[in-house]
């Protein structure tokens, strides 16, 4: 299966998936194509890699140039393990999530926050992104979610709490293990 997560800036994706990749085996570095270093855990790949300490982890850290070749990517990956991780937005474009869901056994997240939690994160992690850069980001979200989320066919989690994160991590492990 493969799994993708996606959301706004701050929504809580990179700390959710690093809360699931800790109920996992040790990660081993691999890298199954160039440009996509990635963690496996077991029969698990994780796309990108989640150092301790760093803010900007996974998918953040993977070359644009990968872009074109993420569906070359999820084939490979669907056939070497038994589940594929994806989080972030480097990959989470509406074409690309049809395509998976058209394509794979796959589960679509989009975790959202309310504003004013949204607001406190990034200041909590002391972030430079700008207004204008984070309202595109929004907004592209929203889209993806109202598109699809009419469809049925992806599942919108609130992610405002310890207890809303805890929730879905304990759904994605229930579906992974």
């Amino acid at each position: 299966m493969i799994l993708f997560v996606g959301g706004a800036p701050c929504s809580g994706k990179s700390t959710l998936i690093r809360r699931v990749i800790n109920r996992l085996p040790e990660p081993k570095d691999v890298e199954p194509m160039p440009l996509f270093k990635c963690q496996e855990h077991g029969d698990i790949l994780v796309c990108g890699r989640y150092p301790e300490g760093e803010v900007f982890g996974g998918t953040d850290r993977l070359s644009y140039g990968a872009i074109p070749h993420m569906r070359e990517f999820v084939d490979g990956a669907n056939v070497g393990w038994k589940h594929t991780i994806i989080e972030g937005d480097r990959f989470f474009r509406a074409e690309d999530i049809e395509w998976v869901l058209d394509t794979h056994e796959s589960e679509v997240y989009i975790l959202t926050v309310e504003p004013e939690e949204e607001k406190r994160r990034h200041q909590h992690r002391k972030d430079t992104q700008t207004e204008k850069w984070l309202e595109g980001r929004r907004t592209q979200i929203n889209n993806i979610r109202k598109n699809f989320n009419l469809m049925g066919r992806v599942n919108v989690r609130e992610n405002n709490t310890i207890e809303d994160s805890l929730r879905i991590e304990d759904e994605i492990m229930y579906k992974i293990w």
